[in-house]
């Protein structure tokens, strides 16, 4: 009896793991099959950098700190992956999920709907974190901007930031009933977001006012916390500190909310 029992946990331990392996496969050949978000979250942050790199040239700004364009522009540049694939391809995905069932029907299966979610983030990060090396290389060889010199740092920073904004997409999801209002909510945040993260305006010629909301917005925080690691420096502690905060309250907040049913 006891040769039994613990036989069984094992063999469904291991059927988990094969269904887990099924449905990450499944879910990344759906991903590539989205070329939008290929194109979005991965080329065009690429073409993007070597564009503005390639357009601001060499000369150093006092309004930057006595640094080039491109070197306060990457990390912005960096960010605007996870943004777009945490904010748009996220939420849309589960809302589609569950408005077609299919939420509820892993949740009778050895795989589990929590499973599906673990397998969503896991792909947006390393999708994420594979961009963000692409660009960090090709600013390095293009236009000699430093690598993270505080690798430690830099890493936390991203494992934070990703934490934050899929927490973020996942609330979304949880509190929107369609796919296409989920896109539209999406991309409602994305903008202001990414305006905090410098797009538009670098964090360095923002005003006072507008630099002290943006250290506590996620995306704000992020960057100056890779621009520290790039000079050398610790991510900081209060940047790493806003990240973890919104990390948990998003993750938090998606957790209570979310609804594996329509």
């Amino acid at each position: 009896m006891t040769a039994l029992s613990t036989h069984a946990p094992s063999t469904t331990r291991a059927h988990q793991r094969r269904a887990f392996g099924a449905l990450v496969r499944t879910e990344i050949r759906l991903f590539v099959r989205e070329p939008m978000m290929i194109f979005w979250g991965v080329l065009f942050p690429v073409a993007l950098l070597v564009i503005i790199g390639a357009a601001s040239g060499d000369k150093h700004q006092k309004s930057l700190g006595g640094l080039r364009f491109i070197v306060v522009y990457t990390p912005t540049v960096m960010v605007f992956t996870l943004a777009i694939l945490a904010l748009n391809a996220l939420p849309a995905a589960l809302a589609a999920y569950r408005e077609k069932g299919y939420l509820r029907r892993l949740s009778t299966t050895p795989v589990g709907a929590i499973r599906l979610l673990g397998a969503q983030f896991g792909i947006i990060f390393c999708v994420s974190a594979l961009a963000i090396i692409l660009l960090a290389v090709v600013a390095r060889l293009a236009f000699n901007v430093p690598l993270p010199q505080n690798v430690g740092g830099f890493v936390l920073a991203i494992v934070l930031g990703a934490g934050a904004m899929l927490g973020l997409g996942t609330l979304i999801a949880s509190l929107v009933p369609t796919p296409r209002t989920a896109s539209i909510v999406g991309s409602l945040l994305f903008f202001p977001m990414m305006f905090f993260a410098g797009l538009w305006v670098p964090r360095a010629e923002m005003g006072s006012v507008l630099r002290h909301i943006s250290d506590f917005m996620p995306l704000g925080a992020l960057v100056a916390a890779v621009q520290n690691t790039e000079a050398g420096h610790w991510a900081g502690t209060s940047h790493l500190l806003v990240l973890l905060a919104w990390a948990v309250v998003m993750c938090l907040a998606a957790g209570r909310l979310f609804r594996w049913e329509s």
